[in-house]
């Protein structure tokens, strides 16, 4: 649900208790040498593939739950932008599915379920409509994925076929990872399977990635070394 979702009432309030951007608090967050980036006004110079693509080989799909090696959000990133390839032959697709959730090399992968979790407190706590949360939740992933859309010369607007086929890896990672009783108690719509080069199984950090920088150049021809 986006922001046309809300009433006029609610826009007004809304629109009311958010900053203009020239008065966003500053939110600090750790580089690997120590340095500090600000998250509430990432730049181009914050982007480096190669940190971006260290951070998200460790960080696990799912939290984790699941009973095999950590499935890392590298791996989902660079299976899902080869299935794309695979359908559609275009590497501009892939490389929007491969970039998708590089945001969350800064903040994390933010599960469905927390975002909801954190959106009933809320509700309970505050009487705030839960699907304010969902709003914030995407206004915050997309002002960290504008500098990296832009580093890697793409709009950051993300075309129906790559958040088809996320949701489509959403349904393939659910019945590897979880079997078929997940994939059973998976909600929503079902999509075609992807189009998958091998089986999804958990790869470890350094493989993960080494492939997702080599999709970068593959894809996007980006030279990661260099940038």
């Amino acid at each position: 649900m986006n922001a046309t979702s809300l009433s006029s009432q609610e826009q007004a309030t809304y629109d009311a208790c958010m900053p203009v951007p020239s008065e966003c608090q500053a939110v600090m967050s750790f580089r690997p040498d120590g340095s500090l980036m600000n998250l509430a006004g990432p730049t181009e110079a914050d982007v480096h593939w190669q940190t971006l693509g260290n951070a998200l080989s460790k960080i696990a799909r799912f939290n984790g739950i699941y009973r095999c090696l950590a499935y890392s959000v590298a791996q989902h990133s660079v299976m899902g932008a080869d299935a794309l390839i695979n359908e559609t032959g275009d590497p501009i697709l892939a490389g929007h599915f491969l970039l998708h959730d590089a945001h969350e090399a800064w903040i994390g992968d933010q599960s469905r379920p927390a975002t909801e979790l954190l959106a009933d407190a809320l509700f309970r706590m505050h009487g705030l409509p839960v699907h304010w949360v969902h709003n914030a939740v995407n206004e915050i992933k997309a002002r960290l994925d504008q500098p990296i859309y832009h580093k890697a010369g793409l709009t950051p607007v993300l075309p129906q076929i790559v958040r088809d086929m996320d949701e489509r890896m959403l349904q393939a990672e659910t019945l590897a990872l979880f079997g078929p009783t997940g994939y059973r108690n998976l909600a929503g719509r079902e999509m075609p399977m992807p189009k998958l080069t091998g089986a999804i199984k958990p790869w470890g950090a350094m493989k993960a990635e080494e492939q997702w920088l080599d999709r970068l150049s593959r894809y996007l021809g980006i030279d990661w070394r260099a940038a």
